[in-house]
């Protein structure tokens, strides 16, 4: 089953709104790595919504941020990229991103803006004719958000999807650097 753009937004504001676990850890493995999660920052697949695919049991969620507000959580999806990649079948924009021979550089890079007032993507400033929309985003109506937006970025054989509001885009290098010490933190 493929995930559209607006699933993998909807990814973000929902898993913000789930509830995070209690006290234990959380054994999570994904591509071949296991991971020692802290239940503060592990939401269980038992709370994830209805209209997300099933899980296959190789991937989870986790919140950066478990302290934040609510709204303030931001959320981190992994999984395997060969996966992500499979279900791409070579069309949507991981297919030209994460998924390609060449993944195009997009850290330390200036992002151009794609799109309408509703839903938009940002590709990293490259040379003309690269399209490599990293990060998609939407309209969001509630105060203070200008839009929801996720990034799916690469890490070895990982595809981190990261939920961040439009204007946290200059942060998402930081906020990427801060997922991976998080789960190599936690790697068994």
């Amino acid at each position: 089953m493929r995930r559209s753009q607006k699933t993998l937004s909807a990814i973000g504001l929902v898993a913000s709104m789930l509830p995070v676990s209690g006290c234990a850890q959380g054994r999570e493995q994904v591509a071949g790595h296991q991971y020692d999660v802290p239940a503060a920052n592990l939401i269980p697949k038992s709370s994830y919504p209805f209209f997300l695919p099933r899980s296959e049991g190789n991937e989870f969620i986790f919140v950066l941020n478990p302290q934040a507000e609510l709204r303030e959580r931001r959320n981190v999806l992994v999984q395997d990229r060969k996966q992500v990649c499979a279900r791409a079948n070579g069309s949507g924009y991981v297919s030209r991103t994460i998924c390609g021979e060449h993944p195009v550089q997009w850290q330390g890079r200036d992002w151009l803006r794609n799109g309408d007032d509703t839903f938009w993507t940002y590709s990293p400033a490259t040379p003309p004719g690269t399209d490599a929309p990293y990060v998609s985003c939407h309209k969001m109506e509630i105060k203070g958000h200008t839009g929801l937006c996720s990034a799916t970025l690469a890490l070895g054989d990982l595809a981190l999807t990261i939920g961040i509001n439009d204007d946290e885009l200059p942060t998402l290098q930081a906020t990427y650097e801060r997922a991976v010490s998080m789960l190599k933190s936690w790697e068994l």
